[in-house]
């Protein structure tokens, strides 16, 4: 069996957009990052020498700090991972997703227009989910499962394909 060690519903639905045609595969975390980091640590032998795990969490504020984290904890495991937005950058699961609408969408332009307005800093989750509430009437995980992913996540979809093989 292969786990997929994910931050929360978004991620589930990226995952199961790209594997639509696999069906061995649970989910575990969905709680924050810090669901991902615990049941990390709490896998022992006998759950990695039975299932094969992959763990897929958001550099946030640094995607050094985040890979250097990662690969302290899976160092002595044998547990793959994959660092949103793009495995080098700085950001999340949103960052990447907003990168691909229309610069000049004005639902976008309305919501950074709000956030100059009232001077807070909103981040991409709330973004995100004006712009699939308002443009399709979708929670993000439901607009996810919808997107024709194209070229989209390759190194990603190289790297959850190659679990399966």
């Amino acid at each position: 069996m292969v786990y997929f060690i994910v931050e929360g519903q978004t991620d589930k639905a990226l995952i199961q957009n790209i594997l639509k045609n696999e069906s061995d595969f649970k989910f575990i975390g969905l709680k924050g990052d810090g669901s991902v980091i615990k049941e990390i640590e709490k896998l022992n032998d006998k759950d990695l020498s039975e299932n094969k795990y992959f763990a897929i969490i958001d550099a946030d504020k640094s995607f050094e700090d985040r890979n250097q984290d990662m690969r302290r904890l899976t160092k002595d495991k044998d547990i793959n991972f994959y660092i949103f937005p793009n495995h080098k950058d700085d950001g999340n699961l949103e960052t990447l997703l907003l990168s691909k609408i229309e610069i000049e969408n004005k639902i976008l332009k309305c919501f950074d227009d709000y956030k100059q307005c009232v001077e807070k800093d909103i981040d991409n989750k709330a973004k995100l989910y004006a712009y699939t509430t308002l443009e399709f009437d979708l929670k993000p995980e439901e607009y996810i499962k919808t997107l024709d992913l194209k070229n989209d996540f390759d190194e990603l979809k190289q790297k959850l394909t190659n679990l399966f093989n």
